[in-house]
């Protein structure tokens, strides 16, 4: 019975590898295990699974561990987080960019308002008076989901009884549609960005002609751009800190390159790796950078001034408005969910004025 593995695809479209081990003990009984091994390729993924074969033809199985004591006092919430924090987001190997936003929540809201608290004494009415603070919906209920996981850690470690969490009810947030610019808009903001340089022109088209985000676009490089099939790749990106990560979800994608994009991509100089880059040395720009750029093309066309995402919003506007279906739009957008990609598809008013004319057809028919 030797050991396999295969690809796994779960509902939100993410795909890992999953190890089948199966082995025969000395019992005659057939222990079976199916894990999620590390490393990204079908050959890591394969090694893990035979070594963990051979070790499980060694030692067997080992028992399960029984479930970690209550502490007789919960620790203050202060004290536990620094454990949270090693224990779990080192430990685990959360992306650097997920630990800086756990700082900046515990800095800025959570020890303020807890840290002086046991774990067991965090209540409703702790959590009432968090919901207070004058924060967007939406950024509060990222607080609320930080610390949903935290003490979720804390019951799991034995440091918290499961009936001493609070409830941690979202606050509802108001659905609007995302800002983005009109065709006339979009087409004065990429003569504007052309006529500052090229680079700051390739960071418009690639935002609105192709979707990417923000660190998409900085990471992106020339060995990603494929002219002869007209594709281009999208497997890397720059987080905050600076470093190469595959892209949100860990979900790459291939995207047609419109004709305005490659017109651009033929007539650029490759000063660098990096498509988007610094004039002087060709390195990949920060995102302070890229917004920056951004910011100097929107004055140029007399439009306010917004982040990068805007362009992201106006590609998948776009692209409704030109009559696109929204499952074309969510795989060119690498949305993770449908709801996501259903914020632009008011936009598409054909789509209702078809149904009503249908409608009426099936009506003279009868």
């Amino acid at each position: 019975m030797p050991a396999s593995v295969r690809l796994r695809t779960l509902p939100s479209g993410a795909q890992h590898w999953q190890a089948d081990v199966r082995v025969r003990l000395p019992d005659g009984t057939v222990y079976r295990e199916r894990r999620r091994p590390p490393g990204r390729t079908r050959g890591q993924a394969l090694r893990w699974a035979r070594e963990r074969e051979a070790h499980l033809l060694r030692h067997g199985p080992a028992r399960r561990a029984a479930a970690p004591p209550v502490a007789a006092r919960p620790p203050y919430f202060a004290d536990f987080v620094g454990r949270f924090l090693r224990d779990h987001v080192e430990a685990n190997r959360l992306a650097p960019t997920t630990r800086l936003h756990y700082e900046v929540v515990l800095r800025q809201h959570l020890l303020p308002a807890l840290g002086r608290r046991r774990l067991d004494e965090i209540g409703p009415a702790d959590i009432q008076d968090l919901k207070r603070r004058d924060l967007k919906a939406s950024t509060m209920n990222g607080v609320l989901k930080k610390l949903g996981v935290i003490l979720g850690r804390a019951v799991a470690w034995g440091a918290l009884p499961r009936d001493a969490v609070p409830e941690l009810t979202p606050l509802k947030e108001p659905r609007r549609a995302p800002a983005f610019y009109s065709f006339d808009e979009y087409a004065r903001l990429v003569r504007a960005a052309a006529s500052l340089n090229e680079s700051t022109r390739a960071l418009v088209l690639l935002g609105g002609d192709a979707g990417l985000r923000s660190g998409e676009i900085r990471g992106l490089r020339w060995s990603h751009v494929h002219l002869d099939r007209n594709r281009l790749h999208v497997c890397e990106q720059r987080t905050q800190l600076g470093e190469r990560r595959l892209p949100k979800g860990e979900k790459t994608r291939e995207l047609p390159i419109s004709r305005p994009l490659r017109a651009c991509l033929e007539g650029m100089s490759r000063r660098g790796e990096h498509v988007v880059a610094r004039l002087r040395d060709g390195h990949f720009i920060s995102g302070p950078t890229l917004t920056a750029n951004l910011a100097a093309a929107q004055r140029r066309a007399g439009l306010p001034r917004c982040g990068p995402h805007v362009l992201r919003h106006t590609f998948c506007s776009h692209l409704a408005m030109r009559g696109a279906p929204l499952r074309t739009i969510q795989e060119l957008a690498g949305h993770a969910r449908a709801s996501t990609t259903e914020a632009y598809m008011h936009l598409a008013a054909h789509a209702l004025d078809d149904a009503i004319l249908r409608l009426r057809a099936s009506d003279e028919l009868t």
